[in-house]
């Protein structure tokens, strides 16, 4: 009797790759949704992890562990893990139930404890518009991240609408990028990590050390995230003047040159003096703004199709 020839193999399991589920594009939309009901502070605020960095600041002085890289990893990692670990060990628990569930969560606190973008910049409209300068220096204080920046009135159109494009990026499109990479851990570091260069800020005694290394790992962990925003800006705008923009400011800043590609995504030259905008400079920012947010569920969803398919 011959013998058996070899057995045909059973083929792969058809299952997306990992970090291309379709459950990351329903946690994008949901949290979406979900963030722009709910109410400022609370657990997605930052009260909670400035007390936890106060209480843990000295005992890392005391063991000379704090004023240095090794102070912002250890402020990071003791909440960063424990969503790691559930992350990668319950995530595809009931059906992917938990994943999504963890990922909504994470999502929202990524996209900060503060007011929704939309409010933010409808309370800053609506004050410059009715001339009320205290509340407009109220709201620019606010989409400016807290920062005190006096000016004249008319210059805080001008102002808003930078600091509404890096508000952007920071609350909105770097964690959106790193849960896309990283999944909830990703979206939930990116915001610790921006939580401890905020620490750093406000505290007198933070230490340079802590403070530089702080912001030195935001930066990075903004530099894929920038050229990305920075190139569907373009895509939603204006591309060509955008592009040449970003091009031109290269030795700029990185706030300053993402800020500006903004600008030039919404038909507004580059500024070499007051240009005199309105508050519906501020409003159409956050139109392009809308639609980059749409430009990158768009990819989100492309992704998942042709992985899935």
């Amino acid at each position: 009797m011959a013998a058996p020839g070899p057995q045909p193999r059973d083929p792969l399991p058809d299952h997306p790759a990992p970090g291309a589920h379709p459950v990351k594009l329903l946690a994008l939309i949901a949290a979406l949704l979900i963030n722009s009901r709910l109410p400022p502070g609370g657990w997605r605020s930052a009260r909670g992890f400035f007390r936890y960095s106060a209480w843990l600041q000295p005992r890392l002085m005391r063991l000379r562990a704090w004023d240095h890289g090794l102070g912002v990893a250890l402020v990071l990692l003791p909440p960063l893990l424990p969503v790691a670990i559930l992350q990668w060990s319950l995530g595809g628990a009931l059906f992917g139930g938990v994943g999504l569930v963890l990922s909504v969560a994470a999502l929202c606190f990524a996209f900060g404890g503060g007011e929704p973008l939309e409010a933010e910049v409808a309370a800053f409209t609506a004050a410059w518009r009715r001339g009320d300068t205290a509340a407009a220096e109220t709201a620019l204080k606010a989409l400016a991240g807290g920062r005190d920046e006096p000016m004249a009135f008319e210059a805080m159109p001008e102002a808003a609408a930078g600091h509404l494009m890096l508000r952007a990026r920071t609350r909105l499109f770097a964690p959106v990028f790193w849960f896309v990479l990283l999944g909830p851990v990703g979206a939930f570091g990116y915001r610790l990590a921006v939580l401890a260069r905020a620490f750093g800020d406000c505290q007198d005694n933070a230490g340079p050390g802590y403070c530089g290394r702080a912001t030195r790992l935001v930066a990075g962990l903004d530099w894929l995230p920038d050229r990305l925003m920075a190139l569907t800006l373009a895509l939603a705008g204006h591309f060509s003047a955008a592009w040449t923009v970003w091009e031109s400011e290269a030795a700029a800043g990185a706030p300053r040159r993402l800020a500006e590609t903004g600008m030039a995504a919404l038909g507004v030259p580059l500024a070499n003096a007051p240009r005199d905008l309105t508050a519906d400079a501020v409003d159409d920012a956050y139109a392009l703004l809308r639609r980059t947010v749409y430009v990158w569920l768009a990819l989100v969803a492309a992704g998942v199709l042709l992985i899935i398919g």
